[in-house]
């Protein structure tokens, strides 16, 4: 009986963590809707105002006021042109993939695509321009502390 008991405890977690990764979940007939990126190079750049933003008044990050001023100008101007960016390539995307499987011809299909690359690539400069220009701004011992708490 106890030997029973002490097979179901060990077992038991292990039978529960590997449930879940190979069956398929229900979605209750909604659609599966990945977000996508509005850059053309994702995951490996990184995003220095999300760290700067959560330690804004940490004292080891010690940001001046006239820092603070200068990266809330770069932050302000690089999310309102990446948003507008975003919501174009966006609407863009449901165009391509509507046409594509309407049979819309590869032929047709090409400005779409130039287009939305060409939005893409404006998005990725931005955020080129923000990390570059944060750069300008952060000591040397501030950018270390934000890419330590990324």
């Amino acid at each position: 009986m106890i030997k029973k008991f002490l097979a179901i405890i060990i077992t038991a977690p292990l039978v529960f963590a590997m449930g879940g990764h190979d069956a398929p979940k229900k979605m209750d007939n909604k659609k599966i809707i990945k977000k996508t990126s509005p850059f053309l190079i994702v995951g490996k750049m990184p995003h220095l105002m999300k760290p700067i933003k959560a330690n804004w008044n940490n004292k080891e990050l010690n940001l001046t006021k006239e820092q603070k001023e200068k990266l809330e100008i770069i932050r302000k101007n690089t999310v309102s042109t990446v948003k507008k960016l975003a919501k174009k390539i966006k609407m863009l995307e449901k165009k391509i993939v509507r046409n594509s499987l309407q049979g819309e011809p590869p032929k047709k299909l090409k400005e779409k695509v130039d287009r939305l690359a060409e939005l893409k690539a404006k998005a990725t400069m931005a955020h080129i321009r923000c990390i570059y220009k944060t750069k300008q701004i952060l000591t040397s011992k501030q950018l270390d502390f934000i890419y330590k708490n990324r």
